[in-house]
């Protein structure tokens, strides 16, 4: 189930949160969003208990390439009704390529809401339920081989430690996304898994 993000999809992300949400409003919320997610960073690989989360998402299926489309239809539906942007978006992913056809991938981008928030399409109001997980912060090109070292690295974790993957792929984006000089997305992008202890 492993699933490496692509520079395409944090290139929309990066154009979307440049699009005025409320003007210098929005733009002051996305500083805030930005500092409050670096500095929950943490550089090694953790094993850490979350609470569970409500949360409004986008539901997609197929090609990551809609990543444009997905954050285009989040950030529009939060503005238009009138919702918070308190906290980092993220993406979750179901399934991966390497072992699903790219016709049934399952996946979604979400942002973090309080419980009790009505929400109207075409987003939903989601929870998430997994609370054992282990995390890694990467800071680096997007979709290089250095972020897929790091997924090969927590997957090597696990298997050291008795753990298996027991849910999606959460990847979160701590801050917003900027390409260098080579054209490279450099970004933080926060990895979760959810684990649970092998069955013996």
């Amino acid at each position: 189930m492993r699933k490496f993000s692509l520079a395409a999809a944090l290139f929309a992300a990066v154009m979307i949160l440049a699009l005025p949400l409320a003007a210098q409003e929005g733009a002051a919320a996305r500083k805030a969003v930005d500092k409050k997610a670096e500095e929950a960073v943490k550089p090694e690989i953790v094993l850490v208990n979350i609470e569970p989360f409500s949360y409004a998402a986008v539901e997609m299926t197929g090609s990551y390439a809609q990543h444009a489309d997905a954050f285009m239809k989040l950030y529009s539906a939060v503005g238009q009704q009138g919702l918070p942007m308190s906290e980092a978006p993220f993406g979750i992913y179901w399934n991966s390529p390497e072992d699903t056809p790219e016709e049934e991938l399952k996946w979604e981008i979400g942002m973090p809401l309080p419980a009790g928030k009505e929400v109207a399409a075409p987003i939903v109001m989601k929870k998430w339920e997994y609370t054992t997980v282990v995390q890694k912060d990467f800071e680096g090109a997007i979709d290089s081989e250095d972020m897929r070292g790091v997924y090969y690295a927590m997957f090597e974790w696990m298997e050291k430690n008795g753990y298996e993957l027991a849910g999606p792929m959460l990847e979160r984006f701590v801050n917003t996304p900027y390409p260098n000089e080579k054209g490279e997305m450099i970004g933080k992008v926060q990895i979760i898994l959810p684990v649970q202890k092998k069955q013996k």
